[in-house]
């Protein structure tokens, strides 16, 4: 919804817009002026088909967080670790999950060492980011 969105720009800084794209063809069109695209769709579904997202002027990464084939980004392989891809970086749901398991045991570690520690999405992000530069 907008709400997320805007509470997604505020406390992050970022432009995001909710929308809606039912199929794959709607989805092609929604992802053209796309810089980062990331899917998180249920197993076996292939949200975008590669044809619509390699010629992609301004596309920097891609994500794919599925790990059963058929992949929800065709073109992504599930090995994917900042593969270049049609001039984007990509990542397939192994690729990232090796970081994602590290940034879990990371946060964890934390929290065994102060037993009234919260870690919000900003102080996890900080995290991460030491992790990886």
């Amino acid at each position: 919804t907008q709400t997320t969105c805007n509470a997604i720009e505020q406390r992050f800084g970022v432009k995001v817009h909710a929308i809606a794209a039912p199929d794959l063809d709607s989805r092609a069109v929604t992802v053209r002026d796309a810089q980062i695209i990331v899917a998180t769709g249920a197993s076996g579904v292939v949200l975008l088909e590669e044809a619509h997202w390699k010629d992609l002027p301004g596309l920097t990464l891609v994500a794919d967080a599925n790990a059963t084939p058929p992949m929800g980004i065709a073109g992504i392989d599930v090995m994917d670790k900042g593969t270049l891809r049609h001039g984007a970086m990509a990542f397939g749901a192994i690729g990232f999950g090796a970081l994602k398991l590290a940034l879990h045991r990371a946060c964890i570690a934390r929290l065994f060492e102060q037993n009234n520690l919260r870690l919000d999405a900003s102080e996890i992000y900080a995290i991460a980011k030491t992790m990886v530069g």
